[in-house]
Formats: structure tokens, C-alpha cells, sequence
């Protein structure tokens, strides 16, 4: 890729190279100084960066395709906040125009920055809720905000070159919103709103030119990542073990505590001391290998969820009602997360005692109506089977993201039995997962070798989604009974009965959801 500009750094005198127009900064490649390209060339800011190894296969230099355009990586942006970690890829294509390739748990948007006319209004950060609908000129679709985020800046890191300066103890005001495979970003700052577009791309189909191979990443951090770690849990002492470069937070296995990691160390986010949870039973355990379809799955996180009352928990994502007014049942479910080297993770989720499902999140969603119900194909609203609510209980193991007891989700279930499409809300995010339902030969084939499936009796289901379908059969059965007479003397008419009966069924279920 040519050089638009090149000079010695001011600290340490190694060469530093610039490639795109747009660049205001770069950091040197041999001793991290940040340096600001102004008409003087490249001064010092004061500020070094120091880039977290995360195992990222992506390096400055990689290359690869977007829609028929190849690319080259110039920089990267790595922001340190409360909730975690999160790294931007800035990429030139070969036209000349630049954007951005964004990881989110082994999920990609490649966004570019779009002007917004002067005529036409955003909504305010303040305004916007989850499932809100921002239209833009640029698109037809409308889409619907699926991530609203504050969050506290603590540190920030540059590879290569970038086009702004980042701040260090910035408070940023960030909303995500998709429709299908369109995504967009509004960034909020003092007195403007920035606006990003593109849409969700998958990583192995950017045809991709010198990546990082797995040695090479053992090589500059000296592990391997989804090699075992562990360390002491510094609430109760208790072992606490994580996989290198695959997740930043770790609820303990003894207390319940939520800790991150920090070179190779376990700290405290908020200590809890919740009695006698190494004795929960656990039908998967940590670290318990899968091998599915040759691929190998590690299980690295678990947690438990009580189901909620649907309606209250709709009300209570929408800030409507109180998380404490929310009614309960003891029903309860586990739900496992699985990571497969280098960028996957899957969940295994037991609804009761021989009822699973493996379930994805959608990096690319549903069409949807207004009403936030996804759509077929052909334009009709999906069949909706049971709208929930669910609160963890406890949680042990590693996650991608700070798993809390008491998180509260709103669940909104699409499709068959076998076959769902799931709609999951909180205040701050909405997703779409597919799940589909796994027979016990098939999950104990794949946990075989690594001592199988643990037989495990959850408190029996009595809610809503696990109980309407047992309803519907019963009251055909009651139906059967009470008409059998009719059935000997008139069996057409028995029959043209129950397929009545079953249609008017079918249309209360509708109503009620």
C-alpha cells in the first residue's frame, strides 16, 4: 500500500509510516509513543501505548475483501472501560475511503463514517430505548436500537494509525442499531452527533492475508490462547480458572464473587458470598470437553436462571416497573457457554431434566415489524410460542461479558419446539438467538470422552412457555373423553369437533401473546 507520508519518531527515532490522508495520529511500532501528525510532522503527546495481548488473529498489515473491495488493516483502537474490553480495526480499502471493523465476541460489523444532513434530525442519547426506531436518509429499512451504552473510558491503546486523538477518563454516550444484516453506531459527543453505517460481515469469508497464526500469538504472549489459567479468588480463596484470551470475567465456583482479570491476576468487581454454591450440581462441568462434528468445545461458564412473570419483565426492560415488583416461579433452567478455538462460542441450555437446546446468538437478524415480532421470508409474522422472563440465579465459570445475580432478561420465543428464534431484551441490549433441540443420544455422543452428561433434576417447570402446550393436550384430552359417544355413533363429526376446538385454542394463544 503506498505512503502518504514518513519520518523518524521524535522519541526513539525508528521510522513510522502513514497511509492514509485521514490519519492525525500514529503510534510508533517500536517503542508505543503516541505521536500527533500536524504541519510540523510527528510530535509527542506523552502518552505511550501499551496494546493488552488478546490473541486477536488480526494484525496491522492483514489484508483481505469487503463486497469486492480488498483492504488493508492501518490501525487499531483498543479501549479499556468498566465492563471490559473492546477493539476497532481501522481499515483502507482500495478505493482510497476508509472505515472500521469492530469485534464483538467473535461477531463483525465493518461500519464507515456518513455525513448526516444538516435537515435531518437524530434523536437525542436521552430519548432512545431499547427496540427504538432510528431512521436515517442514507436507508430505506428502519432500524432499531439494540445496544445503548455509557461507559467510562479508563484507558485506551493505538496500533498503527487513526483518524481522531483518543481521550484517556472519557465518558462516552454510544447507540447500536440493526436491521437484518445493516448495522449502524451513533456516537454521541458534547455538541454533535458522529454517524457510522455498514453491516455485519462473517470472518472466515473476508479472504484473508497474513493473520496471526496461533504460534505466532503463543510467541508475542507467551500462552496459548485457550490454554488453562488459574489463580486464587481473593473474596474466599477459592481456585478460580479461566482460558487464555477467550473471556475477561469469572464468576467463583465457592463464593459467587465477580472477578476480572488483570495480568494473570483475579480482582474483585463485587464480592459475594453466596452459601453452599459449590455444592450445586452441575449436569456440565468447567472445562468438560465436547467434540462436535470433529470440532472441539470447551465448557467454560455456567449460570442459573428463575424464570420470571413475561408480561412484568416486558415492562420492566421498557423501565416501566420496578425490577422488585417482578412475580417469580421456582422454575428453573442452566445454560452452559461453550468457546472453540479461535473466535466461537455457543450455549447449551437445559430447560429441565432431559430438555436441551443449542443455542447462537444472530449476528445477522430477522426482518422485523414494528411491534419488534420477526418476520418469514414471504412477509408473515413468525408463530410466537411464549413470551418469559428469567433472573440469574448464580453463575461460575468465565463469560465475555459481567454476569450478575439478579440480571434480568425478557425473553420472547418464535417458531417450533425444535426450531426457535429467540428475542432477548434487557434496559440496555436486545439480540436474536436461534436454538435448536438436541436429543440426550446426541449430547452425550459428544461428551463422551470426556465423562459424559450428569443426571440433573431441576425444580419441575410450571411456567408459561414449559406449561401451555401441556394445557392445550389436556383439555383435548378432557374434550375426547366427555364426546367419545359422539365418536361411535358419528366419527366425522367427532373429528370436525376436535378441529375446531384446536383452531380456537390455537387463536387464544395467539390473543394472549
Amino acid at each position: 500500500m503506498a505512503i502518504v507520508f514518513s519520518a523518524a519518531c521524535p522519541s526513539c527515532g525508528g521510522q513510522v509510516s502513514i497511509h492514509s490522508k485521514t490519519a492525525v495520529m500514529a503510534a510508533c511500532p517500536y517503542c508505543q509513543s503516541n505521536l500527533i501528525l500536524g504541519d510540523q510532522g510527528l510530535t509527542l503527546s506523552g502518552v505511550h501505548s501499551a496494546i493488552l495481548e488478546d490473541f486477536s488473529a488480526i494484525q496491522i498489515g492483514a489484508r483481505g475483501t469487503i463486497k469486492n473491495q480488498s483492504f488493508t488493516v492501518i490501525g487499531r483502537l483498543q479501549v479499556q472501560y468498566q465492563g471490559g474490553t473492546w477493539n476497532e480495526w481501522y481499515v483502507q480499502l482500495s478505493d482510497g475511503r476508509t472505515g472500521w471493523l469492530s469485534d464483538s465476541n467473535g461477531h463483525y460489523v465493518y461500519l464507515e463514517s456518513v455525513e448526516i444532513p444538516s435537515n435531518h434530525c437524530l434523536p437525542d442519547f436521552e430519548d432512545v430505548s431499547v427496540g427504538s426506531v432510528i431512521r436515517v436518509t442514507q436507508a430505506s429499512d428502519i432500524f432499531y436500537a439494540c445496544d445503548i451504552r455509557t461507559a467510562h473510558i479508563l484507558k485506551s491503546a493505538v496500533q498503527g494509525e487513526l483518524p481522531f486523538i483518543p481521550k484517556q477518563n472519557e465518558v462516552i454516550r454510544v447507540v447500536d442499531a440493526r436491521t437484518t444484516h445493516q448495522f449502524l453506531t451513533l456516537d454521541y459527543k458534547a455538541d454533535h452527533i458522529e454517524l457510522f453505517m455498514g453491516h455485519a460481515v462473517d470472518f472466515t469469508k473476508l479472504n484473508w492475508q497474513n493473520l496471526r497464526t496461533e504460534r505466532e500469538m503463543q510467541e508475542s504472549s507467551g500462552k496459548i490462547k485457550g490454554s488453562t489459567e488459574e489463580s486464587k479468588c481473593p473474596n474466599c480463596g477459592g481456585t478460580v480458572q479461566w482460558l487464555n484470551g477467550v473471556a475477561e470475567h469469572i464468576n467463583c465456583r465457592y463464593c459467587g464473587s465477580e472477578l476480572t482479570i488483570d495480568d494473570n491476576i483475579a480482582k474483585i468487581i463485587k464480592a459475594h458470598n453466596i452459601r453452599n454454591l459449590q455444592a450445586k450440581r452441575m449436569a456440565l462441568q468447567i472445562g468438560q470437553t465436547a467434540n462436535i462434528n470433529g470440532q472441539t468445545w470447551t465448557v467454560i461458564g455456567m449460570m442459573s436462571q428463575t424464570e420470571l412473570d413475561g408480561d412484568a419483565t416486558e415492562l420492566y426492560v421498557q423501565n416501566k416497573m420496578k425490577k422488585e415488583f417482578i412475580p417469580f416461579t421456582h422454575d428453573e433452567w442452566h445454560e452452559y457457554l461453550l468457546f472453540s478455538f479461535p473466535d466461537q462460542f455457543m450455549w447449551l441450555v437445559q430447560s429441565s431434566d432431559d430438555d436441551w437446546a443449542m443455542a447462537k446468538t444472530e449476528n445477522t437478524w430477522p426482518k422485523l415489524n414494528t411491534r419488534l415480532q420477526p418476520l418469514t421470508p414471504s412477509g408473515r409474522t413468525l408463530d410466537k410460542l411464549y413470551t418469559y422472563g428469567g433472573a440469574v440465579q448464580y453463575a461460575v465459570g468465565a463469560f465475555y461479558y459481567q454476569v450478575s445475580p439478579q440480571d434480568t432478561t425478557f425473553y420472547a420465543d418464535y417458531g417450533t419446539e425444535h426450531n426457535k428464534l429467540s428475542l432477548e431484551m434487557t434496559p440496555d441490549e436486545m439480540s436474536f438467538s436461534s436454538a435448536r433441540k438436541l436429543s440426550n443420544a446426541t449430547l452425550e455422543s459428544w461428551f463422551k470422552a470426556s465423562g459424559g452428561v450428569q443426571k440433573l433434576k431441576l425444580p419441575k417447570n410450571t411456567g408459561t412457555h414449559s406449561n401451555r402446550e401441556n394445557i392445550r393436550n389436556t383439555l383435548l384430552a378432557i374434550f375426547g373423553v366427555l364426546n367419545l359417544p359422539i365418536f361411535f355413533s358419528s366419527p366425522f363429526q367427532f373429528f370436525i369437533s376436535i378441529f375446531i376446538v384446536m383452531i380456537l385454542l390455537n387463536a387464544i394463544d395467539r390473543d394472549e401473546d
